[in-house]
């Protein structure tokens, strides 16, 4: 014996019940009364069970009527739910690791705002502090002062200026007008030195005889630094653009200078699977850098 009601004669008798009505059931259907009274009944004969109680027009449910229409009713929906779920986009993910110092001070706070232009596309972010440290190909985009990995096209962010800053109350020691002033106080490095001695070079100075010079891994770390009031470090405006804003830290921009590794990229994956969430996130970077430049202007 076939132990499975015909599926149509489900259907007929959920709609009825739903509504407890058959002329109700049939508009619903597109059918007329007597197929949904006709469906229900092969339904009752397959259970050899009352399921409705009929009493003119209106219409009950039976002990029976009710149980089977629970389970109907939570079939469907789960049914439904499941449905809902394959027939959902997918939610694209995008896998981005940025140098620290680009990270931390300036593109984490904002990828919010990604993320509410782009409901759809999801970002996980982490950092590095060296190429060397992570492999470029399990991420579709990298940002930083590296090399463009293989298989990665590269867009310069904007030309990005180095320049010398320090505690506001340092600054006060500090001759505007004469950018050897700086170095009768102790410098911060992140370059082994070679960031002040092209500094130097570029202002045409000398290095001085008796120099001061505090070395930091990260150029991020030496600006950190810089705010104890006790030393000047040479910063960018992604690391040191917000600090500046809030006077933690005063800023020399007349005497910048560009280090022959200081430029920032963003390199991108060629022929990405997720290639238009791609293009969306660097047109979204390019467009805040270029807000950033017009305020600072």
């Amino acid at each position: 014996m076939n132990k499975s009601p015909p599926l149509k004669a489900i259907q007929y008798f959920s709609t009825t019940a739903r509504h407890l009505s058959f002329s109700k059931a049939a508009q619903e259907l597109c059918v007329t009364q007597s197929a949904v009274s006709h469906q229900v009944k092969l339904l009752e004969d397959f259970f050899n069970k009352k399921l409705l109680i009929r009493q003119g027009k209106r219409i009950s449910l039976t002990q029976e009527g009710d149980t089977l229409n629970s389970v109907v009713k939570d079939s469907l929906q789960r049914i439904e739910t499941v449905c809902n779920h394959i027939l959902k986009e997918p939610e694209t993910n995008l896998r981005i690791i940025a140098q620290t110092s680009i990270a931390t001070e300036w593109l984490a706070p904002r990828i919010s705002s990604f993320k509410k232009s782009f409901p759809d596309i999801s970002c996980y972010l982490t950092m590095e502090s060296m190429a060397a440290s992570f492999d470029p190909q399990e991420f579709d985009i990298v940002i930083g002062t590296w090399p463009t990995p293989d298989n990665f096209v590269s867009t310069k962010l904007r030309d990005e200026y180095w320049f010398p800053v320090c505690a506001p109350s340092l600054s006060s020691k500090i001759n505007s007008n004469e950018s050897s002033s700086i170095l009768t106080l102790p410098l911060y490095s992140s370059e082994n030195g070679e960031d002040w001695q092209l500094w130097m070079q570029r202002q045409q100075l000398r290095p001085p005889a008796i120099n001061t010079v505090e070395h930091f891994g990260l150029a991020l770390l030496a600006t950190k630094a810089a705010l104890n009031g006790q030393g000047i470090a040479l910063s960018n405006r992604f690391l040191a653009e917000d600090l500046i804003k809030q006077g933690k830290l005063v800023a020399f921009p007349q005497w910048q200078y560009q280090l022959p590794w200081g430029q920032y990229h963003v390199h991108y994956r060629q022929g990405s699977h997720i290639a238009n969430a791609v293009q969306s996130f660097v047109e979204w970077l390019q467009l805040q850098i270029s807000s950033d430049s017009k305020t600072q202007g």
